[in-house]
């Protein structure tokens, strides 16, 4: 058993309830899989692959033709200081931007064993914001990969088409490219752009 004190609250559990630490009650990814220092910036709450077509398999150094579907539930923080700032009942069209990064970032680790180190850069980005979000209803995000570039057995690219549903009814539909680099390759673009 342990003592938690948050503020004025001293909570006596096996474990403090999170929506006592600021976080929602939902449990999220761990913030390593997303490339986030703190919980409440942790927008997924599960991923799992979801059976599709068989794929060919590629060599060490190609582009392949498969593609790979997954389903992640977002958990949303109604009482994020940056994302709902304002006062709207709606879930912004930024958070589920980083809805789709989070979960693009974190199907790579969980599902392509990219290493954790590995940085992430994206290459091409494009939303479209069908409907409105609410803050209380289930949102579903439903993942595409495909476009897998390998460079010496060693995934180097991929393209990601996300749409995001409540209650069946499609919210938005995000797409877009990254690169998987190591730190430093990461370094390397990073003084050549400060040099421009």
């Amino acid at each position: 058993m342990t003592d938690l004190s948050v503020g004025a609250v001293t909570f006596r559990s096996e474990t403090a309830p999170r929506s006592a630490l600021g976080v929602s009650a939902q449990p999220t990814l761990d913030k390593r899989l997303v490339h986030k220092s703190h919980d409440e910036n942790v927008l997924l709450s599960h991923i799992e692959a979801v059976p599709g077509p068989a794929h060919p398999e590629q060599g060490a150094d190609s582009a392949s033709g498969r593609t790979d579907h997954f389903r992640g539930v977002v958990c949303v923080h109604p009482d994020h200081k940056f994302f709902f700032e304002h006062d709207g009942g709606h879930v912004s069209g930024l958070y589920l931007i980083e809805v789709a990064r989070q979960m693009s970032v974190a199907v790579t680790h969980i599902f392509y064993n990219v290493p954790l180190d590995n940085e992430f850069v994206m290459t091409e980005c494009s939303a479209q914001f069908r409907n409105v979000a609410n803050r209380d209803d289930p949102l579903i995000a439903e993942q595409t990969m495909s476009g897998h570039i390998y460079r010496k057995g060693r995934l180097v690219s991929v393209h990601s088409e996300i749409v995001i549903r409540q209650r069946g009814i499609e919210i938005a539909r995000l797409s877009g490219t990254m690169i998987l680099l190591n730190k430093h390759q990461l370094q390397y673009l990073e003084q050549r752009g400060g040099k421009a």
